[in-house]
């Protein structure tokens, strides 16, 4: 087989039959292609092994098998990366699908405009029969240039960007933000917060390329509380970490920035343990202008209150934390590290 264009990195644990649909829809998005492709399947542990589940269903000169204990999806990535053979670097969860045209269209800009990084825009999906795929256009994404603007304010579904892998691997050399398995259910937020601190060529492909798997097995983005949690010690573990210079200030106000108007997006009830701590974040970053973190009526309000005042009095104009919880009350405080409510 000569060397692959393109790798296309999966983490498994279990969850055999959305995966079918992922690797199908990545080898016939792979065929569409002069050159080849391989898929790395790297195993998290699952029992019995995703090899030995999957039998013939994806050939063997395309499919590579990596295994590992069970380590999480951040360090999956991490060994698939490394293993990684081709000059781009797409990553699926084992519930993502992919366009049949997606690969063809990002590479034609990859290869013509030596970008480092392009995304595309979100499509829904519709399963149908022997793990095909048809896909409706869903709303559009920002067009951006910079890739801190990108990774933070528009935040590609994980599988939206490819990537060149020597921009990958040079970046995460070392990551600012250490791997920790808390962080899992945000391993996207993880890895676009590490890629921060290094500019890349950002082009976007305008069309509807990238979509969730509408599955109803058991999965983060069902628990946005659990989302929220890990992309909190993220953000924190970044602002104790990025060194105050003077290359980074933008960046750093950028965090600060997507940090505040998270806060202000929580529902006005939520624990407020959290709600600080997020609020800090912000608070020990440098400050832009009020007219990066709210509307008109924020900034009239800041102006002459301060902005964290302003912010909590708009805030009570949130829903509260019922009409949108996942969670039981036990579960959040394991989640946040708090004590149960007392009675």
């Amino acid at each position: 087989m000569n060397a692959p264009i393109l790798s296309v990195i999966i983490p498994g644990y279990n969850r055999l039959e959305p995966l079918k649909f992922t690797l199908r829809s990545a080898i016939q998005a792979g065929a569409k292609l002069s050159k080849p492709i391989e898929i790395i399947l790297v195993d998290d542990g699952s029992e019995p092994p995703l090899a030995r589940q999957l039998g013939d269903f994806v050939p063997a000169d395309v499919l590579r098998h990596l295994r590992q204990p069970n380590q999480g999806s951040i360090i999956a990535r991490q060994t698939g990366l490394h293993a990684a053979k081709g000059s781009y670097i797409l990553f699926l969860d084992s519930d993502d699908l992919i366009h049949p045209d997606k690969l063809k269209l990002h590479l034609d800009v990859l290869e013509t405009n030596g970008a480092d990084v392009t995304y595309d825009d979100m499509a829904t999906a519709t399963l149908g029969e022997d793990y095909g795929t048809t896909y409706t256009p869903g709303n559009p994404l920002a067009v951006v240039n910079d890739s801190a603007t990108l990774f933070l304010c528009v935040q590609p579904a994980p599988h939206g960007p490819i990537y060149r892998r020597e921009y990958l691997t040079k970046a995460l050399a070392a990551p600012l933000v250490p791997v920790s398995r808390r962080m899992d259910p945000a391993g996207d937020v993880w890895l676009y917060y590490n890629l921060l601190l290094h500019p890349a060529r950002v082009e976007k492909v305008s069309a509807p390329l990238t979509a969730a798997g509408p599955h109803t097995d058991s999965r983060y983005s069902q628990h946005w509380e659990k989302l929220g949690a890990a992309a909190l010690l993220i953000a924190e573990e970044f602002a104790a970490r990025c060194p105050e210079r003077p290359e980074n200030l933008a960046v750093r106000r950028l965090v600060a920035e997507t940090a505040f108007r998270s806060w202000r997006r929580l529902p006005r009830d939520y624990h407020q343990g959290y709600s600080n701590r997020l609020l800090a974040v912000w608070r020990g970053l440098p400050h832009g202008s009020h007219a990066a973190l709210g509307g008109r009526l924020f900034q009239a309000l800041a102006m002459i209150v301060g902005a964290s005042t302003a912010g909590r009095m708009l805030r009570r104009l949130n829903h509260d934390y019922a009409s949108c919880r996942t969670l039981n009350d036990e579960e959040l405080a394991n989640l946040l590290q708090i004590p149960p409510s007392t009675p």
